[in-house]
């Protein structure tokens, strides 16, 4: 005969529950390090808003517009490294278009007439106080549960006048024992709890620090113009690399493979002998050029796009980088997949440069970032060698830019001297 208590411990136990536990346990460690860096980020976003507001006063004198650019330019950099923590969190894409630069302006100078750089400002100050209060909150909750969970130990260890150090007077070993008892319910309550608020903060950081800069019309005209014409000549460079690699690779093979021929057709009349010979190195010549031109074909398109799609390319080209590669890409993204054009210039943007991490960068490890949805494709090559890559120095940096910017996306280096050197790229589908 079955006790009331027998009967609920049996409900507790059926699957939609254990289900949600699942969830709740597998979501609080990767929630629990969000909040704990948000704190901190939170923390140090207190001082920035007390030093901006310095900037901003001194700017009444006329000296704080001497420091502006270089105090907006790290409010930029403090929000793309949250923009990645709420991407982790998420498991999304995080990305603000911010304003062209202006005529004469140095490329990725800051402007407070920028809508982005403006919601960056707001996003600082959500961050920092409520953002810190919540993440306050759900540490507390944590902590508590802690508390309730360790009460046979406060017991043993605490003296017996103290006993109400959990909140409840705990003064002998049944209430410490029922104490721990409620505490992992506690403890479950409190996971949920958390992962929830750093679902919320993360949510709201995402509105905060997504926005799309508006461009006067003018410039917007005169920059597509420049990257239509630069993919142009991208393009035809292209088309002549292919008509070189096939007169100097496919067509040269086939031509050796056609004088042989010949002569093997004359060997088989004066010197017959000589035939098997002949026909042997032949047909690695042949082998030479069907690998030759099957090489270009993968320059132009890879099979494996066709086949397996993106992500699992990305894999594939990390599985053979002379660099040990990380990735972190989206398992549930896997199904989706972009126009083939957008997949292919991705492709070849990771490809580039992994190739250049490789030859020039001196790097002992790299990490692919990768996030596909319906919107477009974003993605993060880094790699921690000694840095001071740019265009001007011939590390293709140019030709990813060109590629990107035929599909009207973005390009984004940082790569100071000792590193990291970290490129973001942003390609929309409906372009």
């Amino acid at each position: 005969m079955s006790t009331p208590l027998f009967t609920a411990s049996r409900r507790l136990l059926r699957p939609p529950f254990r289900e949600l536990l699942r969830q709740i346990f597998s979501r609080f460690p990767p929630s629990a390090v969000y909040v704990l860096v948000c704190l901190g980020t939170g923390l140090a976003g207190l001082l920035a808003l007390y030093a901006l507001a310095i900037v901003f006063a001194l700017c009444l004198v006329g000296t704080g517009f001497l420091l502006l650019p270089t105090a907006l330019r790290a409010l930029r950099r403090f929000a793309e490294f949250h923009r990645r923590q709420v991407s982790r969190q998420l498991r999304v894409g995080v990305a603000t278009h911010y304003r062209l630069p202006e005529e004469g302006a140095p490329p990725g100078a800051p402007s407070l007439r920028d809508p982005a750089v403006r919601k960056d400002l707001v996003w600082l100050l959500a961050h920092s106080v409520p953002g810190t209060l919540t993440c306050v909150a759900a540490l507390s909750a944590c902590g508590r549960a802690v508390n309730w969970l360790s009460a046979p130990v406060w017991w043993r260890l605490a003296p017996r006048e103290r006993g109400s150090i959990i909140m409840i007077t705990v003064d002998s070993w049944p209430k410490a024992i029922g104490a721990m008892a409620f505490g992992v319910g506690y403890a479950v309550a409190a996971a949920a709890v958390l992962s929830l608020l750093a679902r919320l903060h993360a949510l709201g950081s995402r509105r905060l620090l997504t926005a799309r800069a508006r461009v006067p019309l003018a410039q917007r005209v005169k920059h597509l113009s420049v990257t239509r014409a630069e993919a142009l000549d991208a393009h035809d460079a292209e088309l002549r690399r292919i008509e070189r690699d096939l007169h100097d690779g496919a067509q040269a093979g086939i031509v050796a493979v056609s004088l042989r021929l010949g002569l093997i057709r004359r060997a088989l009349k004066n010197r017959p002998e000589q035939v098997p010979e002949m026909v042997e190195a032949t047909q690695q010549l042949t082998q030479q050029a069907l690998d030759s031109l099957r090489q270009l074909v993968r320059g132009i398109y890879p099979p494996v796009l066709i086949d397996r799609g993106l992500v699992d390319a990305v894999r594939a080209l990390a599985a053979l980088s002379a660099v040990p590669t990380r990735i972190d890409i989206d398992e549930r993204a896997a199904p989706l997949r972009a126009p083939a054009a957008v997949e292919a210039a991705a492709y070849f943007v990771i490809s580039e440069t992994m190739t250049n991490i490789a030859k020039h960068s001196g790097a002992d490890s790299a990490l692919v970032w990768l996030r596909i949805t319906e919107r477009g494709i974003s993605l993060r090559v880094e790699d921690n060698g000694r840095g001071g890559a740019s265009e001007r120095a011939g590390s293709g940096i140019m030709g990813v830019r060109r590629r990107v910017a035929a599909f009207d996306g973005s390009t984004e280096l940082t790569s100071p001297p000792g590193g990291p050197t970290v490129l973001r790229v942003e390609i929309p589908c409906g372009s």
